[in-house]
């Protein structure tokens, strides 16, 4: 297939590269064109703008930071909506959020193309490896030609019916993962403000039926001080307030995820926005040592 491939960050230079690789033809563009200089030397076809990225391809996927962002590679006279023909297909990978997916698929039906929301579960490193778990959501007909390329970047897909269901689901999973990381380093920093040593809560956390690979993966990163941005805790805000944002549209309240979102914005004003989420833990022992 054609595939045009807008966003080449942490998790779209992978993808773009794995569609590459399962014999994809890839056209790709990146505000930093920087990015895309690897992808290109690997055979990917590079592009001056999104409109000429998106031009004339079977699919064209997006994978950018936010709602923000996606809004300001798809609009205006060189924005990728403006190359989107009839029957064309926008698979957007981004974690934007309910509204922004259904402002998206009424853009794009206005101009005879169909939307698809595939989220992405799981780390750089599973993206590397095309190991990641997709939630699809859209018209069948679009999943359906989109099927073959999402399978060269993931293992294993769900499908749900709607672009905006597979935009909330996303969310309902990044509000439990948001809960689990935050509840972690407040039990970390609870124990260790009486004396107890780091490695042992984790031990014995992992020894308990409470026990996650989550909390395996980040207790390593913490003991370690290893607070390189797998997720950055910016973008876990961001996340958050997007679950604040479907709640409040459908008169769901969420108390603890308020304080989750809390809490990690405290975190990024602190100033570890840019530091991956396990320096919440960071944050919060700083804090119990200040007795605040």
């Amino acid at each position: 297939m054609r595939i045009g491939f807008l966003g080449l960050g942490t998790m779209g230079a992978p993808l773009a590269n794995n569609l590459r690789r399962a014999g994809h033809v890839v056209t790709v563009w990146n505000r930093t064109p920087a990015r895309a200089e690897p992808l290109v030397k690997k055979g990917a076809r590079p592009a001056s703008s999104p409109r000429e990225c998106a031009a004339g391809q079977d699919l064209v996927f997006t994978c950018l930071s936010d709602e923000k962002a996606l809004d300001e590679v798809l609009e205006g006279p060189e924005g990728a909506l403006a190359a989107l023909a009839k029957g064309d297909i926008l698979v957007d990978t981004s974690t934007a959020g309910v509204r922004a997916a259904r402002s998206l698929e009424a853009r794009c039906a206005a101009r005879g193309a169909h939307f698809v929301t595939a989220p992405l579960l799981g780390s750089r490193a599973a993206a590397e490896k095309a190991q990641l778990v997709v939630v699809l959501g859209g018209p069948a007909a679009a999943r359906e030609r989109a099927r073959s390329a999402i399978s060269a970047i993931s293992a294993r897909c769900i499908e749900l019916e709607s672009a905006s269901q597979a935009a909330l689901m996303k969310l309902v999973v990044n509000a439990v993962g948001g809960a689990m990381i935050t509840a972690f380093a407040e039990a970390l920093a609870l124990g260790a403000s009486g004396g107890i040593e780091l490695g042992k809560i984790v031990e014995v956390i992992q020894a308990s039926s409470f026990h996650s690979p989550l909390y395996l993966m980040k207790g390593e990163q913490i003991l370690s001080r290893d607070f390189e941005p797998r997720f950055a805790i910016v973008l876990a805000e961001k996340d958050q307030r997007l679950v604040q944002e479907a709640a409040a549209d459908q008169g769901t309240a969420m108390p603890v995820n308020a304080a989750v979102r809390r809490l990690f914005a405290d975190a990024a004003e602190s100033g570890r926005g840019g530091k991956d989420t396990s320096a919440v833990a960071d944050f919060l022992l700083e804090r119990a040592r200040a007795g605040k």
